[in-house]
């Protein structure tokens, strides 16, 4: 696996779509080194993790042209498919404005005051808790928005939409087991007191996490450990089982080494101008698995890269190494037996274009849930729901859901009637649709 980690973004009204945009040069020049980079490894990435601070305001047009540069430049230089970027939320993506109702405000005093003996279990009551839920999450609702298109949106679990209060994504590594992404949100309760020691991880990050064979997991969170006042419980459970650990906020390159795991903070992407040591930067890491099943090794490469005068350059270890070296010990594992099978042509009447062969239908094998979400949340929300309505994949109860959790539960329940390249097809001869 190659994935690209980059955090910070910061994209501000103040400067999208403006001819004074102070970061435009900046964002050109990350293109053209992960073009290079590309180059250099002569692989594309095959997944993009953004650990937070997507936005600088929270606001939806931050969110819409964060998506369209994920969609028009990153993706395409990188060659990582769209559906394939993982995001979590971070401060910058609160929408203050919406939080600054009283009950808000008194919800989180409220938390802030509770002993820290018993600060997850009052989180946990908000969270398990519809209503109260609902209004915890309503701050980050446009960055929802944005990350449904990822199916990374967090909230009250809701089993139709597959909304989480968390989120994950499993890949495959090379010897056939899975390497699984976890994104933990740190902005449950988040304001102008922020501060360290004073933000909260959800209490279930503690515990979702569990030993599997033949599973590696890698987790992203927002905020560093010194800034969350429930750390203790969260930082115990997963330096035990996770190797790999991603951060934001802290806009400095760093990699630490331990014996069990590695811990990777980002940096800034584009940190503000007025910052000390202002020094933007990213990072590309390779996961491979070595070893027989018995002796089997994590091991990390990362090319750490930063800014310098007008291009990006590289970062050394500390005996001027370039990339990073660093490896893990796994527990044993052996790949299941899979029993062959002639493999016939699937065809399915109705669902895609006919084989002039055949004369059957095939079926585009490359359709995932993800693939096909991004494509209909591009649509506006009247041809949405013409579609769905139209194949009959909406149900009793779906009123109450926003137009976007509309459209994703849609897109799961054709998965699971087997409409997906229907669906697919619907879509895609829509007028203007690429």
């Amino acid at each position: 696996m190659l994935l690209l980690h980059i955090s910070d973004i910061h994209f501000s009204t103040g400067d999208i779509d403006k001819p004074y945009d102070q970061n435009l040069g900046l964002r050109g020049d990350m293109i053209q080194d992960v073009k290079g980079m590309r180059k250099q490894l002569n692989r594309p990435i095959d997944a993009i993790l953004i650990s937070g601070d997507i936005a600088y305001h929270g606001r939806k047009e931050e969110f819409d042209f964060a998506l369209t540069w994920l969609k028009e430049e990153l993706c395409p230089v990188s060659g990582c498919k769209i559906e394939d970027v993982v995001v979590i939320p971070g401060n910058h993506d609160v929408d203050r404005k919406a939080a600054e109702a009283p009950m808000h405000a008194d919800a989180r005093a409220m938390l802030r005051s509770t002993p820290i003996s018993q600060a997850n279990q009052a989180i946990t009551r908000y969270v398990d808790d519809e209503t109260s839920s609902q209004m915890l999450f309503k701050p980050i609702e446009n960055y929802n928005r944005f990350s449904a298109n990822f199916l990374c949106e967090i909230g009250f679990y809701n089993k139709d939409t597959g909304r989480k209060p968390y989120t994950f994504r499993d890949f495959t590594l090379s010897d056939g087991s899975t390497l699984r992404v976890w994104g933990f949100n740190s902005v449950l309760i988040c304001d102008g007191k922020d501060g360290k020691d004073n933000m909260f991880v959800d209490p279930s990050a503690a515990q979702i996490i569990k030993r599997e064979d033949g599973v590696t997991h890698l987790v992203m969170c927002h905020h560093p450990f010194g800034w969350l006042r429930n750390a203790g419980e969260f930082r115990d459970r997963i330096e035990s089982v996770a190797h790999l650990h991603l951060f934001g906020h802290e806009h400095s390159l760093r990699v630490e080494d331990y014996r069990r795991f590695t811990r990777i903070r980002a940096g800034a992407l584009q940190p503000s101008r007025d910052e000390a040591g202002w020094q933007p930067g990213y990072n590309i890491i390779d996961v491979d698995v070595s070893g027989r099943a018995h002796d089997r090794r994590l091991d990390v490469k990362i090319w750490v890269r930063h800014y310098h005068g007008t291009r990006f350059i590289a970062v050394s270890d500390h005996q001027g190494n370039d990339p990073w070296h660093l490896s893990h010990d796994l527990t044993p594992w052996i790949a299941p037996k899979v029993e062959a099978s002639p493999i016939a042509p699937v065809a399915q009447i109705g669902a895609g274009p006919t084989n002039e062969n055949t004369g059957t239908v095939m079926v585009d094998q490359s359709l995932t849930v993800r693939s096909v979400a991004i494509k209909i949340l591009a649509l506006n929300e009247k041809d949405q729901r013409r579609i769905i309505t139209g194949l009959a994949l909406d149900e009793e109860g779906d009123q109450g859901l926003l137009d976007y959790e509309f459209a994703l539960a849609a897109v799961r329940r054709a998965f699971d009637r087997g409409q997906l390249q229907q669906l697919n097809d619907a879509i895609v001869n829509q007028p203007g649709v690429r």
